[in-house]
Parts: C-alpha cells; sequence; structure tokens
C-alpha cells in the first residue's frame, strides 16, 4: 500500500507543474510566507525553482533554507478535499555555479517562457531536497513518506545525451507524439514538441501547456528510454486506430 501512495504522490508531482511555496517569513518573524511557482522535477524526487533574488521567498530562503511545497489536483466540481494532494516538507539551497547553466536550460524546455529571465541577473537556481512528504489520495488514504523512500536515482544519461533525446523526438517523431497525447489527453495537436525526460516519463508540450505521460517501468539508460517510447507509441497507434 505504501508502494502504490508513494508511485501515486510521484505521479501528482510529475502531472502538475506549479506549486505553493511556504517560507519563513524574515519581515513578520515565526509567521510563514505563501507564493506560487513552478517547478522542474528531478528523476531522484529534487525540485528546482527559478526564482529572482528579489522575490520575498527567496530573500527568506536566503536566511533560512527550511521550506514547503504543496502541490495539488484542482477539483472541476464539489469537495475539493476529496483530491489528491501532497507537500514536500525539506531544505532549498542556491545550485551550484557549475549546475546552474544545464538545470536553467532543462528549465526553460520545459517553460519556454522562463527564456526571458535569462537575461536578468538576478535570477537563480535553486534546489529543494526533500526531508519528508505528506501525501493525501483523498479521504482514508493518508501517508507519511520518507526521505529514504522518496529518494531515488538521479538520470543515468549525462544533460547532452538528454538533450539529443528530446531533439530526436522533436525533429523526427512529432507524429508519435501527437499519437500520445490523442490517446492519454484526446488532444489534437500534429506539433507536439518534447520537454524533457525523467526515468519514469515524459513531458510533452502541446500549445504551451505541459503534458505527464508515464512509462511503464523506470528506465535504467537511454536505450530503455527509447523502449518505453516506442512502447508508447504502438499503443497509441492500436488506441487511436
Amino acid at each position: 500500500m505504501r508502494k502504490q501512495a508513494l508511485y501515486e504522490a510521484k505521479q501528482l508531482l510529475r502531472s502538475n507543474g506549479v506549486g505553493v511555496i511556504s517560507t519563513h517569513s524574515n519581515n513578520l518573524k515565526g509567521y510563514p510566507f505563501g507564493s506560487v511557482s513552478p517547478y522542474l522535477c528531478d528523476s531522484d524526487g529534487s525540485l528546482y525553482f527559478y526564482i529572482s533574488d528579489i522575490a520575498q521567498h527567496a530573500k527568506n530562503l536566503t536566511i533560512n533554507e527550511k521550506m514547503s511545497i504543496t502541490i495539488f489536483n484542482q477539483a472541476d466540481a464539489g469537495d475539493q478535499n476529496t483530491e489528491g494532494r501532497i507537500t514536500i516538507v525539506g531544505d532549498a539551497v542556491p545550485v551550484t555555479s557549475e549546475q546552474q547553466d544545464a538545470i536553467i536550460e532543462k528549465y526553460v524546455r520545459l517553460y519556454p517562457a522562463a527564456e526571458s529571465y535569462k537575461q536578468a541577473h538576478d535570477f537563480k537556481m535553486w534546489r529543494l531536497t526533500a526531508k519528508r512528504v505528506r501525501y493525501i489520495g483523498g479521504f482514508g488514504k493518508i501517508f507519511w513518506l520518507e526521505k529514504d523512500e522518496w529518494q531515488a536515482p538521479t538520470n543515468p544519461w549525462d544533460d547532452v545525451t538528454e538533450t539529443n533525446m528530446v531533439e530526436h523526438m522533436n525533429e523526427d517523431h512529432q507524429d508519435a507524439m501527437s499519437l500520445m497525447l490523442k490517446q492519454h489527453f484526446n488532444i489534437d495537436d500534429d506539433k507536439p514538441t518534447m520537454g524533457g525526460v525523467l526515468t519514469d516519463g515524459c513531458y510533452i508540450q502541446s500549445q504551451d501547456k505541459n503534458y505527464w505521460i508515464a512509462f511503464e517501468q523506470v528506465c535504467q539508460n537511454p536505450t530503455d528510454v527509447r523502449k518505453a517510447l516506442v512502447s508508447l507509441t504502438q499503443d497509441a497507434r492500436a488506441a487511436v486506430a
């Protein structure tokens, strides 16, 4: 049951792209401060935020690195409490200068509008490492997930390999991604793009929105990713046909 909760929590995290950040207010000592931010997922369970130094939550984190982020599925109607939500509690630190450019490029690929942030010298990437995770899948489905459960291996490929995989899909396999979008989300788009690849799935972009599609199994290498994408394409082709 915990294994299923962990899977559902990770899928909820991947499927959303924005969360409510809570930091310790420096202006109002003792009070939490809430803000909203997009985030970038890593396969290992870490999250990345591209934040301006002048933002209040960035100033707060500079003094106290403890924070949380809450991500939830918005109810279309009815009781919001029946929807899944997750709160990740942990510590946030700026990404090292050696890693900044690579992480920013991944972020911009997923959120193209953030390209303009690169021209502002006060933006930097922050990384949140989870200490504990609270997952609620609805009434009676409540779990604390511990750090050793949440933490997973990072991508077993380098940034260049990931970029090559994404570019290959965008240059040669838009038709396959169109089929996947149609099958999973009933979206018609003949020119979608891939926004990123993790060990357990991929992001496909359509009309300025990211859609998460999970792989059947966690990938251990680029060959596994290729096989997973072929399998998704075959399933989508059969379903759409």
